[in-house]
């Protein structure tokens, strides 16, 4: 029998299961992803998270990041954060560099127990996004019934960010309907935000591949970067998600630092063969 052990985390309820497969090679195909993240019948989770080797003597390890409905993703904040508390526990350090298709992300643990992460330099031209075509990325000619305009950001995975007065609408016919819109080749995150401060954000966000997530890291750092740039709010903000919140902080150089809490729901094995699809072993 093919049994993998997993640990299974959270970042604020945006939940995980992590293989690390650099001992025993795991690749999975995108049925058995989403027969094993269904939430009644398999492990339940929004993104599946593939520990793997590095050839390269800079970063510490690299990670695949799958979400629930097979599809890959580049990066991740909260999975970052998970991953940086293992791989924290694993090599007795306090910073660790965390390869992702995204790029390398330097990860680090503050004194609080809190976690931080370098998100890089947010992108804002169309081909960066990237959109199908050239287009004003501050002002998206979106015009939906809750949504209009969008600001379309990069930041290690493809965002738009609206903002909006009441957070309390049906937020999802409109949000599946610009996950379809031909503007976005490789699909987008979606981030409805509402201003509550010029230190407070209120924000939830529709995943591409997972729909609605109790908290999106990548997702609160795009929104916080888009609402400074258009001077609603300044370098360090709170955003508050329905999972928690997190401290985002917009420094001089560009880097977009998130910190945020991670948490252990459980260590486990399952056998592969109680699955769809295929698993490659070593």
């Amino acid at each position: 029998m093919s049994y993998f052990f997993y640990k299974k985390m959270h970042g604020l309820e945006n939940d995980f299961v992590i293989i690390d497969s650099r001992d025993v090679s795991f690749f999975p195909n995108s049925n058995f992803i989403k027969s094993l993240s269904e939430r009644k019948t398999g492990l339940g989770f929004d993104q599946l998270i593939i520990i793997e080797n590095v050839d390269d003597k800079i970063s510490d390890c690299k990670i695949k990041i799958y979400n629930a409905d097979g599809t890959e993703a580049e990066n991740c904040g909260n999975a970052l954060r998970c991953v940086g508390r293992i791989m924290f526990d694993q090599l007795n350090k306090t910073n660790v560099i965390i390869e992702t298709k995204a790029g390398l992300i330097d990860v680090e643990e503050e004194e609080n127990g809190l976690i931080s992460v370098d998100m890089g330099l947010a992108k804002f031209s169309w081909n960066d996004i990237p959109l199908s075509h050239p287009l004003d990325t501050s002002n998206l000619d979106i015009d939906l019934f809750f949504l209009k305009g969008g600001y379309a950001i990069n930041m290690g995975n493809p965002h738009v960010v609206f903002f909006v007065k009441d957070m309390n609408q049906k937020f999802e016919k409109d949000c599946q309907t610009i996950t379809k819109m031909n503007i976005f080749p490789e699909g987008v995150n979606i981030n409805i935000a509402k201003i509550l401060s010029k230190n407070e954000i209120e924000l939830k966000v529709y995943e591409r591949g997972c729909g609605f997530t109790r908290a999106c890291g990548t997702g609160a750092c795009a929104t916080a970067t888009v609402a400074l740039k258009l001077k609603l709010s300044g370098n360090y903000v709170t955003v508050k998600m329905p999972g928690g919140v997190l401290n985002v902080n917009y420094l001089n150089d560009g880097h977009v630092i998130m910190t945020g809490p991670v948490s252990m729901i459980c260590d486990g094995k399952f056998n592969a063969n109680d699955f769809l699809g295929i698993v490659n072993e070593k």
